[in-house]
């Protein structure tokens, strides 16, 4: 069976890596990791994931 394929997308380098070694330890495969929106919507053009996990708030998107 083919792993499912996530990319993770927070901006916290060390909580991205973290997520990323718990997700393969669990038998999923971690295509990349993207810190902004433009950066995911690259990645998800290159690597066409089956899930991303996206951090709520990210760097340079502002909230009102």
């Amino acid at each position: 069976m083919e792993k499912i394929k996530i990319l993770v997308v927070e901006d916290e380098s060390i909580l991205a890596l973290g997520l990323k070694k718990k997700l393969e330890n669990l038998g999923y495969s971690v295509t990349d990791i993207a810190a902004s929106g433009a950066e995911t919507i690259d990645k998800v053009g290159e690597n066409m994931p089956d899930i991303i996990m996206m951090d709520i708030v990210i760097k340079g998107i502002w909230m009102e």
